[in-house]
């Protein structure tokens, strides 16, 4: 007696072959869409470290006064800021005597397509530039 189970076999094959080419594509496809996601991810890391670079900046550079303040600046990793600091308001303090100089730092960092705005407020008190004393923080943009 003979048997004809031959293109059962080949039959099997052929489907073992094609779900596995199936599977394969799905992989490839989340790996693609897994690499690009990282790549977000390092750029928005990297303009939210521009930012900080840019209101680090303003607060060393003591430049502040009635009128506004700006500078720009690169990162070594090719990320660049922008960051300006602006007069909110003046006052006089609880003593009745002593000036306070109320300013807020607005700076922008932008990596790849990726873009990050902080914004960090703080006061001077007494004669201008003085110490700052941060007050408040914000950011306004996509977290890290």
């Amino acid at each position: 007696m003979v048997r004809h189970d031959g293109g059962f076999v080949l039959v099997m094959v052929m489907v073992l072959l094609v779900a596995g080419a199936m599977l394969a594509a799905a992989v490839a496809a989340s790996a693609a869409i897994e690499t690009a996601m990282a790549g977000q991810s390092v750029e928005t890391a990297a303009a939210f470290s521009a930012a900080e670079a840019g209101v680090a900046t303003a607060l060393r550079s003591g430049g502040w006064s009635a009128g506004p303040w700006t500078d720009t600046g690169t990162l070594p990793g090719g990320a660049a800021w922008e960051a300006a600091v602006t007069l909110a308001a003046a006052a006089i303090a609880g003593d009745g005597t002593t000036p306070e100089w109320h300013f807020e730092i607005v700076s922008t960092g932008s990596a790849g397509r990726a873009t990050t705005t902080l914004v960090q407020g703080f006061v001077v008190r007494g004669a201008l530039p003085g110490e700052p004393v941060l007050t408040y923080w914000r950011q306004e943009g996509p977290a890290p």
